[in-house]
């Protein structure tokens, strides 16, 4: 990890540390949208890392964006820091200027260019509530509209993070051209849940591990036995494999982008979002036999990480979803073929 990344990830994780303990989590789930915090996110430039230098940001790519990805996920940040790292993003690849405010990304639901408007049908939208602007790929375009005059059809996902629908025409303020599939916003937003799956999955094993050194039964602490040790390894075996396709990744996708060529980072993203689908159930079962009850209550908040890692698991496709695209990948390049693309 190169000193900006460093440098990233201690700040960021030093920020939701301090500003989100168990009892502020609580406190948001009960009286909604944490302004202050967005504030202090907004400051520090959090958001910003994949922005260009001339829009404040730190003109990163998607390997200096891992850590607060993750950060995000391991401090189940109820806040779209990770949809509008992606905004950015797209906002530089399109050579665009992004305005101020909360910034959404449209993941399902139809949209459709109409002249100087975008025309939204039941579109999902994290936060939607929330967002001032929307960014979209649509058309060979990255498309930037307004969200003040759309309908919100409120919904909570088992997080309790919004994931409202909106509908209605949104003016267009700002378009550039893209070489991004119309696909990107999948493959981007099953990108950016990896990440946030593996933050989450350390959280995980941060807290089941101190839980059981701290713990006693019978005498000595859970950790001492052997059933407990080999859950603990388990945790941290699944939690190493995930983060090490997320940044692999992360990585490839800076190195090959996202076009449809040949020659893209879409096997990498697809194992990454696989794999991380398919590690949420094993570890947060695995946390929550070695927490007991108590890992389920708001005194404890192992839940409010594992609550969203089941979002994530299904949102932008889930495992049977990127299975198939693996599947793909194996059956095109056929049997004596897959060895060289794992491995390449």
């Amino acid at each position: 990890m190169n000193d900006m990344r460093k440098m990233l990830e201690e700040s960021v994780n030093r920020l939701f540390s301090e500003q989100l303990d168990w009892d502020k989590l609580t406190a948001i789930e009960e009286q909604g949208w944490p302004a202050e915090l967005w504030q202090q996110v907004e400051e520090q430039g959090t958001a910003l890392v994949m922005a260009s230098e001339a829009a404040g940001g730190l003109d990163g790519g998607w390997a200096d964006a891992y850590p607060v990805l993750r950060a995000v996920g391991r401090h189940a940040v109820p806040l779209p820091v990770a949809e509008s790292m992606v905004a950015h993003w797209l906002a530089k690849d399109a050579g665009i200027d992004l305005p101020a405010g909360v910034l959404g990304i449209v993941t399902e639901g139809d949209q459709v260019l109409e002249g100087d408007s975008l025309r939204l049908t039941n579109a999902r939208v994290p936060w939607g509530r929330q967002v001032d602007h929307l960014v979209s790929v649509i058309s060979g375009q990255v498309v930037v509209a307004s969200a003040s005059a759309l309908d919100v059809t409120p919904e909570d996902n088992i997080g309790l993070d919004p994931r409202d629908h909106l509908s209605g025409k949104a003016p267009v303020i700002a378009a550039g051209d893209t070489e991004l599939p119309e696909d990107a916003m999948r493959w981007l937003g099953a990108l950016m849940r990896s990440a946030q799956i593996a933050g989450g999955a350390a959280a995980c094993v941060d807290l089941a591990t101190q839980y059981a050194s701290e713990r006693e039964q019978f005498g000595r602490s859970l950790s001492k036995f052997q059933i407990i040790q080999h859950y603990l390894a388990d945790l941290a075996g699944n939690v190493a494999s995930i983060d090490a396709m997320a940044m692999a990744a992360c990585e490839a996708l800076d190195q090959k982008g996202l076009s449809s060529s040949d020659v893209n980072a879409r096997f990498e993203i697809a194992a990454a979002k696989c794999r991380a689908s398919d590690g949420v159930e094993t570890i947060t079962k695995l946390a929550h036999q070695i927490h007991g009850a108590i890992g389920f209550t708001y005194e404890y908040g192992l839940h409010f990480v594992t609550r969203r890692m089941w979002s994530w698991r299904v949102e932008f496709g889930g495992v049977s979803a990127w299975g198939e695209e693996l599947g793909r990948v194996a059956v095109n390049v056929g049997g004596d073929g897959i060895w060289p693309v794992i491995t390449g």
